[in-house]
């Protein structure tokens, strides 16, 4: 192996988690937990991890790249938000039940961004 594929050995799977972390405290927003006399919503645990990514991405890999993972980022959380928006939409089978649900948790995420 040379020199340079040591250098990138983690940037796939940091900016994967990175990418991840960010997906997924847009959806745990949805919920609303007490600690203490405090209501937060669950995005204050995964959030700040995205934070240490971008971190680690800026300072081991600069900020060329650090910014284009977090563009990625940024758009893979449109897209989400966007597939959340239309699969609300469609009309969902009749003998399902659970519309009311899906729109309560998941359909309030495209609101968040």
């Amino acid at each position: 192996m040379n020199g340079t594929n040591l250098e990138f050995k983690y940037l796939s799977f940091i900016s994967s988690l990175f990418v991840t972390m960010l997906i997924i405290s847009n959806t745990v927003a949805t919920k609303l937990i007490s600690i203490g006399p405090f209501v937060l919503t669950g995005a204050i645990i995964v959030f700040p991890i995205t934070y240490i990514f971008g971190d680690i991405l800026t300072e081991v890999y600069g900020y060329k790249r650090s910014r284009k993972i977090i563009w990625t980022g940024f758009f893979s959380l449109f897209l989400m938000s966007l597939t959340y928006l239309i699969v609300g939409y469609l009309p969902s089978a009749p003998f399902w039940p659970n519309q009311e649900a899906y729109q309560k948790i998941l359909g309030i995420v495209p609101e968040l961004l």
